[in-house]
């Protein structure tokens, strides 16, 4: 005759099952845990890898179409201070189709899209020499309308340039490093920084960034502004 399981032997199996469940939620909650902190690594590194492909990308183009200008102006394309630097360079660029009087607003070119309404514009002659800064009201069938009077007279294949400037910031109090471009606000590029710290050397023409993360992991870059030469 087949008896049943006894109380004892019921108390023993719900005590080793018991066991085995608590043994497989801790190792589920642990594995949790582990990926978590590895998505949470990974996660980390590619906004770091983000953060220094975007300085790298824009201190590049640093000074672009701006080397023929820069002898006999006081455009400074690199600026920088401890926690800041901004990067100025130029988009796009087209001729004067035709001359332009000192006064005037219209300036007639077969301008792109980048020279839209609010954009920073600089205008220049080299033979003259002369230039200056000004910014776009609208366009209109192969004109562009500036928001100011030229101060100058420009002949015929003058050049004007789509301006370009982005800014780079430290936040101590927020731990964060932002980016801003143009007139726009400043909005995060890389959290948990806990410094970030900028050096210029005028002499090489180049540019020493360090970005630190926790107080504990560092990120160093040398760029040549190769256009500011």
């Amino acid at each position: 005759m087949i008896r049943g399981f006894g109380l004892l032997e019921m108390l023993i199996a719900l005590s080793l099952g018991l066991g085995i469940l608590t043994v497989i939620i801790a190792h589920s909650s642990e594995a949790a845990r582990v990926e978590k902190k590895v998505g949470g690594s990974q996660e980390r590194l590619e906004a770091i890898f983000h953060a220094v492909d975007a300085i790298k990308a824009d201190l590049s183009k640093c000074g672009m179409r701006l080397q023929d200008v820069r002898p006999f102006s006081d455009i400074a394309p690199f600026a920088s201070t401890p926690g800041f630097f901004s990067s100025t360079y130029g988009i796009a660029d087209e001729p004067l189709l035709e001359g332009a009087l000192r006064g005037q607003q219209a300036l007639r070119v077969a301008a792109g899209e980048c020279f839209k309404k609010d954009k920073a514009v600089l205008i220049y002659d080299p033979a003259q020499p002369v230039w200056e800064l000004n910014e776009v009201q609208y366009r209109l069938d192969g004109t562009l309308v500036m928001k100011r009077p030229l101060r100058n007279d420009f002949p015929r294949n003058s050049t004007l340039v789509a301006l370009k400037k982005v800014e780079y910031k430290y936040f101590p109090a927020q731990r964060a490093l932002k980016r801003r471009s143009d007139n726009g606000t400043f909005q995060p590029l890389l959290e948990e920084v806990s410094d970030f710290y900028v050096t210029f050397f005028p002499d090489a023409n180049s540019v020493l960034y360090r970005i630190e993360i926790n107080r504990k992991e560092q990120v160093r870059g040398y760029i040549f502004l190769l256009n500011t030469v």
